[in-house]
C-alpha cells in the first residue's frame, strides 16, 4: 500500500515544492494550508505521516502536533521550519526548510520506521 502523507503549510510554493518531492517519492498526498484544514480533511484518518511546518497562521504547528497527538497517538509527525532544529517539538522525524528532495525522503523514510 502507498503511504499517505498530510503536508501541513500555509507558504503555497513551499507547500507545492513538498508536495512536488513527496509524490516524486511515490506516495499519496494531502496538502492542506492550515491546521484548522488539517484537522476538518476527511482524509485525517487514513494518512500515514504528517509533515507539519511549525509557523503557521492561527492554529500553530505545535498546537496542530498535540492534538495530533491525542486524535491520532501513533501517526508519525514530520516538523519543517525555518525555526533552529533545537527548537523542535519532540516528533519522529525533521525537515530543517531549506530542504532538499533527499530531505524529504530521508525524513519520511525515518518517520515511517524505515533506515536511517
Amino acid at each position: 500500500m502507498t503511504p499517505r502523507v498530510l503536508i501541513v503549510d500555509d507558504e503555497p510554493d513551499e507547500l507545492a515544492l513538498i508536495t512536488r518531492h513527496v509524490r516524486r517519492l511515490g506516495h499519496d498526498v494531502v496538502p492542506v494550508k492550515s491546521a484548522e484544514e488539517a484537522l476538518a480533511a476527511p482524509e485525517l484518518d487514513s494518512v500515514d505521516v504528517a509533515i507539519v511546518d511549525l509557523r503557521l497562521p492561527g492554529m500553530g504547528g505545535w498546537e496542530l502536533i498535540d492534538v495530533l497527538r491525542v486524535r491520532r497517538p501513533d501517526l508519525p509527525v514530520v516538523v519543517t521550519s525555518v525555526l533552529d532544529a533545537d527548537d523542535y517539538p519532540h516528533v519522529e522525524a525533521w525537515l530543517p526548510k531549506p530542504f532538499s528532495g533527499d530531505g524529504v525522503q530521508l525524513a519520511l523514510t525515518r518517520a515511517l520506521g524505515g533506515a536511517p
